[in-house]
């Protein structure tokens, strides 16, 4: 796991240290929770995906993240990450498969960091039976970086961006659900 004062050491900007707190929280979902409230099965918008067992109210914590933090230039590329601040990310073991590691994106999304640590709350009703979703511009700050989206929702942006390449107007919207490192 994570150690948050490593995570913090070296960086020499106290809002980039109070970010990194406020986001590497300890976890408020346990894994055994999680794995109540969703399985991973067959998705429609990528390969696998994780859907509701049982409804999920407005606002419910769903899923702490976890794994090892490392920095940008050790994360190779077939690993599942999740960037947390600047040039750091939280990294799934080799080899886990995690019910996080599944997944997907949704730029209409029912999940998102609502408190700006690395647990996902529902940000709407979620019916049983229906995939969770969370935006992956709310994590990412890597100027540049996008990939193709499928997620098929009705506002789809077409393609997956970085949150600093986003339109002011859309960081705007997103910036409630974002990590605490993008809110500042």
């Amino acid at each position: 796991m994570y150690d948050e004062h490593e995570a913090a050491r070296g960086s020499g900007d106290d809002e980039t240290e109070a970010a990194l707190r406020r986001s590497l929280s300890p976890r408020a979902v346990s894994p055994a929770h999680s794995r109540q409230l969703l399985e991973v099965r067959g998705s429609e918008v990528h390969g696998r995906g994780v859907y509701a067992r049982r409804d999920i109210a407005p606002g419910e914590p769903v899923l702490t993240f976890g794994g090892m933090l490392v920095t940008g230039s050790t994360v190779a590329e077939d690993l599942y990450a999740m960037q947390v601040g600047p040039q750091l990310w939280l990294v799934s073991p080799p080899g886990s498969e995690d019910i996080e590691d599944f997944m997907n994106h949704g730029c209409e999304p029912n999940l998102g960091f609502v408190d700006g640590s690395v647990t996902l709350h529902a940000l709407r009703p979620i019916r049983a039976g229906e995939e969770v979703l969370w935006d992956y511009s709310t994590s990412m700050c890597e100027p540049g970086w996008s990939v193709p989206c499928a997620c098929g929702a009705p506002g789809c942006r077409g393609r997956i961006a970085s949150f600093c390449d986003l339109p002011p107007g859309a960081q705007a919207r997103l910036r409630p659900h974002a990590l605490a490192y993008l809110r500042e």
